[in-house]
C-alpha cells in the first residue's frame, strides 16, 4: 500500500531556495534592468510631452506589480518549508510521547 504521506526534506529546502534565489538573483533584477532601459527610452529616444511621462507613470506601476508578484513566490517557498517544520515537530512530538509512554 503507498504511503499517504512522504516528505524529502532535501527536496523541499531545495525547490523552496530556488524560488528565493529565482526572485532575488533573477526576476526583480531583470525587471529593474528592464525599467532602466524603459526609462531611458522614454528620457532620450522616445520623448512626447505628454505621452513619455504617462508611459513612465505606467510602467512604474506594472514593475510594482510585478514585484509584488514575486513576494508571492517567496511566500510558496515559506509554505513549504513551514509544512516540512510543522511535519517534522509533529514527528518529534509523537516519538516523544511513544517514548515516554513505554516507562
Amino acid at each position: 500500500m503507498p504511503a499517504n504521506i512522504s516528505l524529502s526534506y532535501a527536496e523541499i529546502e531545495r525547490v523552496s531556495n530556488l524560488l528565493d534565489t529565482s526572485v532575488d538573483q533573477t526576476l526583480v533584477p531583470r525587471m529593474d534592468e528592464a525599467k532602466t532601459e524603459v526609462d531611458n527610452l522614454l528620457d532620450t529616444s522616445l520623448v512626447l510631452t505628454q505621452s513619455s511621462p504617462a508611459l513612465q507613470a505606467q510602467y512604474e506601476k506594472f514593475t510594482t506589480s510585478l514585484k509584488d508578484a514575486t513576494d508571492s513566490i517567496k511566500g510558496y517557498a515559506d509554505q513549504f518549508r513551514q509544512i516540512m517544520n510543522s511535519v517534522k515537530d509533529m514527528d518529534h512530538d509523537i516519538a516523544e510521547k511513544v517514548n515516554s509512554s513505554g516507562q
